[in-house]
């Protein structure tokens, strides 16, 4: 599988062993100061840069070769812009995002909601990953999934309106239940081993398994 790892710019709550995570590496602004810094040469690097100083931005442009500079003021965000690289210029099967959350609010809301930028064929093959949680997206179909090591509770965040939203198998389940704007059904948990089963009909929904930080 093409895997392609994005860092975003946030440094908090990064799982802890960045070197040991396989794949591809773009870097998005800092991000790819974050990189630097754990010894992880990007293959791409893209952005504003206008949070680095004079003094990293030396250091990344006597480091990485692809750079793709853009404009302060843009009609997208530099997180936008890697990933349209990573399944663009890339081919990415598998796209796993870091450092989108723990940083500002108004960059965190950006990155949760990025994969309905894409195009729905895309939207499966998007994760948000940190120390506490993984973020998988999921277009209408039925699905089943396993619970992640470390993890303990299981959300169903419908991102738009959804329809005849169903789980199956989970501590918490539900039958057929349309939304009509964003709710988050936080707070499931897995039984056991025992996988949850989950389908709905129309809209865009996010399952975010995640833990309580330690």
């Amino acid at each position: 599988m093409n895997k392609v790892n994005i860092m975003l710019g946030s440094s908090q709550n990064l799982p802890c062993s960045l070197n040991q995570i396989s794949g591809t590496w773009i870097g998005a602004d800092h991000g790819n100061i974050t990189l630097l810094q754990n010894e992880i040469l990007p293959q791409i690097s893209v952005g504003d840069f206008d949070s680095l100083s004079s003094v990293e931005l030396a250091w990344l442009e006597a480091s990485v070769s692809d750079i793709r500079y853009a404009k302060p003021e843009k009609d997208f965000t530099d997180s936008q812009a890697a990933v349209f690289i990573a399944l663009e210029d890339l081919a990415a099967q598998q796209v796993d995002i870091y450092g989108a959350t723990g940083g500002r609010l108004d960059h965190e809301m950006v990155n949760v909601l990025l994969p309905l930028d894409v195009n729905v064929v895309d939207l499966p093959k998007i994760r948000l990953i940190d120390s506490q949680n993984v973020i998988t997206y999921y277009h209408p179909g039925s699905y089943s999934i396993t619970k992640l090591e470390q993890t303990k509770y299981l959300c169903f965040l419908n991102l738009v309106a959804v329809k005849a939203l169903t789980i199956q198998g989970a501590k918490y389940p539900l039958a057929p239940t349309d939304f009509e704007r964003p709710v988050s059904l936080s707070s499931n948990e897995f039984i056991g081993d025992q996988p949850v089963y989950f389908s709905f009909k129309s809209g865009t929904v996010a399952v975010i398994q995640c833990s309580d930080l330690i």
